[in-house]
């Protein structure tokens, strides 16, 4: 067992202060120890003290706490008075210990659970007050965020914009076929071979051997104990002190041997061909262009070894905002091109968020899909 440490009550009838645990009525209004909580002085509940942190412990002698019942007092169900645990008549109004069923602890028990209770009835009274209710908080944050969702998603139409310029474009890719000295180790079909040579086509990791080397390893060995003390209300009047200890490690470190493999990189030889082929391949493009509607492939004058390859084309106009003279480039399929014309009014819509912009009424009903250019 700890030792014991003297604690005190607080008169709950006229209030007076640090009365000594082992004192059982009030010296100054004479009445008993009632619905009281035993403390310590200068030390916080449920706080824990280092070994050289207890010079202000007040500390029960030896003698005076062989004297001390260390059963928690029990609880006079009709004047509600503390009693020490050996009295079987309440010292207050004489009842017998018989009829009163709780103790110390048992009332501490329903206080804390009352007082939970009141504290978590709290937010619903102050909700339910009239002429207080308002929408929660976490409601107005979501409307927020959906607002501002609604918003950022939403479309917003350009007006005020004129074309200022047409532009199309049409290119056509030339293929030459063209003879090729490569090298692989699998022949392509149509491959005409030159060589073959035995090479090293990878490496494999092999072990070779293991070897011993020393290596440091490191462990926790137990270094000594901390000692801390708690104190554990009793119930009675006083406190017991709990020894607490802790251990404490410390790494170690030490050489140790090992077997550890060694590999080696051995290489693995294949053949390898070395080949002449034949391939088409893009040699040049042949651009028409202009800012009419009179789009055309340009004229091609191939050579024998020569043949059309990859079309491309695209069509572009330039909107210029009437208002703020800002100007912008858009690429358009061919068939709503050829129905723009200069000095044209035009509404382009776009999503707030930057999603591509498209070709619209003015209610920013879509017509077609745009890419802007930089």
């Amino acid at each position: 067992m700890g030792k014991l440490v003297m604690g005190y009550w607080d008169c709950p009838y006229c209030g007076t202060q640090e009365i000594p645990g082992n004192v059982e009525t009030c010296p100054s209004c004479g009445r008993g120890r009632g619905d009281v909580k035993f403390y310590m002085k200068n030390h916080a509940e449920q706080s824990t003290r280092d070994e050289n942190d207890r010079s202000d412990i007040e500390y029960v002698s030896e003698e005076e706490a062989q004297k001390v019942n260390r059963n928690p007092d029990w609880y006079c169900s009709f004047c509600h008075t503390l009693n020490h645990d050996d009295a079987k008549f309440c010292t207050n109004c004489g009842a017998s210990r018989e009829d009163s069923e709780k103790n110390y602890f048992d009332v501490q028990k329903e206080k804390e659970a009352k007082e939970a209770a009141q504290k978590a009835a709290q937010p619903q009274q102050r909700s339910a007050s009239p002429g207080k209710s308002r929408l929660p908080l976490l409601l107005i944050i979501a409307a927020v965020i959906m607002g501002l969702f609604v918003f950022m998603n939403g479309n917003k139409t350009q007006s005020d914009l004129q074309i200022t310029g047409l532009n199309w474009q049409r290119s056509i890719e030339i293929e030459q076929y063209l003879q090729f000295s490569e090298s692989d180790w699998t022949l392509p079909e149509g491959a005409e071979v030159t060589s073959r040579k035995q090479e090293i086509h990878h490496y494999d990791t092999v072990l070779d051997h293991y070897e011993t080397v020393q290596v440091q390893r490191s462990r926790e060995v137990l270094d000594h104990y901390d000692t801390s003390y708690t104190y554990r209300d009793m119930g009675n009047g006083h406190f017991e002190e709990v020894e607490h200890s802790t251990p404490v490690y410390r790494t170690e470190y030490y050489m140790d041997t090992e077997q550890q493999p060694v590999y080696v990189q051995v290489p693995r030889f294949q053949t390898k061909y070395y080949y002449t082929i034949w391939r088409w391949k893009a040699v040049r493009e042949e651009t028409a262009s202009g800012n009419a509607h009179d789009a055309a492939w340009p004229e091609l004058n191939l050579a024998s070894d020569e043949r059309e390859g990859t079309r491309r084309e695209a069509y572009r106009f330039t909107v210029e905002n009437t208002k703020n003279k800002e100007q912008a480039t858009y690429r358009i399929a061919e068939s709503y091109w050829d129905q723009l014309n200069v000095n044209d009014a035009v509404f382009i819509t776009a999503k707030r968020t930057g999603a591509a912009p498209f070709l619209s009424d003015k209610d920013g009903n879509k017509i077609t899909d745009l890419v802007r250019e930089q």
